[in-house]
């Protein structure tokens, strides 16, 4: 049987997931979840949302060095707090078809139960499939795909490349150029 070939693949650092589960009104609950975010400048890496019947889910991650002021933030609203869960570390995997097809869906389920790691989180675009599991299992993962998956050897990151965080002083000057526009 031939293998399918993918372009690539890429693993995060070390996340935080953060499940809110059940939630009343779900667009509002998102709309002020990033907002609290966007005001203390911490990034959302991963946003996934399920709404089924009346039971909607909202899944997403940040930095694992965010952990602390996410759930400072999440406390102080008392129905946020009610709802959430985490998990954590966890990391992300994504996967870089090179046509996308159902097969490759189908054959990281079947990896990811086969090995018996947990996925936590899961979601597709035209150019990536992306994983969150365990970031102790991130690289047995990759094992796994590159042992069922033809993945060229010199298109896997196995760090980060580089890391963005909002910056005080970039709103500050922007702010600034703003004001001296008008």
């Amino acid at each position: 049987m031939e293998r399918i070939r993918i372009e690539g693949i890429k693993l995060s650092g070390e996340l935080a997931a953060i499940n809110f589960r059940n939630l009343p009104g779900e667009k509002d609950f998102i709309s002020r979840f990033c907002q609290i975010l966007a005001e203390n400048q911490v990034n959302l890496l991963f946003l996934s949302t399920t709404s089924l019947r009346k039971n909607n889910q909202i899944s997403c991650c940040v930095a694992a060095t965010d952990l602390d002021i996410v759930k400072k933030l999440i406390a102080s609203e008392p129905v946020m707090a009610s709802h959430t869960e985490f998990i954590l570390p966890v990391g992300s995997l994504s996967i870089f078809p090179h046509q996308f097809s159902l097969k490759i869906l189908g054959l990281i389920l079947n990896i990811f139960g086969r090995i018996n790691i947990p996925l936590y989180g899961l979601t597709s675009s035209l150019s990536a499939l992306t994983c969150i599991t365990d970031y102790a299992h991130l690289h047995t993962a990759v094992k796994a795909i590159r042992e069922n998956i033809d993945v060229p050897s010199d298109q896997i990151s196995l760090k980060p490349e580089i890391q963005v965080k909002q910056s005080q002083d970039y709103k500050n000057k922007l702010l600034l150029r703003k004001t001296n526009s008008s």
